[in-house]
């Protein structure tokens, strides 16, 4: 896969507090990663956040997890991936796990951090993320954007 996917998703959110300017939000977030280049990563976030009415600042956290596909391998002489055991190459020392459609399903959990801002223009709503992804070796970071409309009581 290349290091840049694009994610696809929708976002359910209940507000459980409203204090002044501030609310509660419990959000739940399914994503498909990867259509683009061919791949099926499905991940589901489950994020407890705090947003400002007044401003449309917002910053969450919580849980994710990711269905990949994962296999062992390495770079043979020519730089070519070799699945462990599939060559008579003589293997290296360096075995490492990365993502690879022929590998095997597994759940990888993560915590993520998101921060971000919402404008509003009448009834539609137009919010922007940056999130990060710590991971024990390295992390994931991103940019999430949408659009959403809603009825307001009058």
């Amino acid at each position: 896969a290349a290091p840049i996917m694009f994610q696809f998703g929708y976002q359910f959110e209940k507000q459980y507090l409203n204090e002044g300017r501030l609310q509660a939000l419990f959000e739940f977030v399914p994503v498909v990663t990867g259509l683009e280049q061919g791949l099926f990563i499905p991940s589901f976030t489950f994020m407890n956040g705090l947003r400002d009415n007044k401003t449309g600042i917002e910053f969450s956290f919580g849980p994710t997890f990711s269905a990949i596909r994962t296999a062992k391998g390495y770079y043979d002489a020519n730089d070519n991936w070799q699945l462990e055991g599939t060559s008579s190459d003589v293997i290296p020392n360096i075995i490492e796990e990365r993502l690879d459609s022929r590998g095997k399903v597994k759940l990888k959990p993560n915590f993520i951090f998101a921060f971000g801002k919402t404008w509003t223009s009448g009834n539609l709503n137009v919010p922007m993320n940056i999130f990060v992804i710590p991971q024990k070796d390295n992390f994931r970071f991103g940019i999430s954007v949408g659009y959403n409309s809603v009825k307001r009581k009058n």
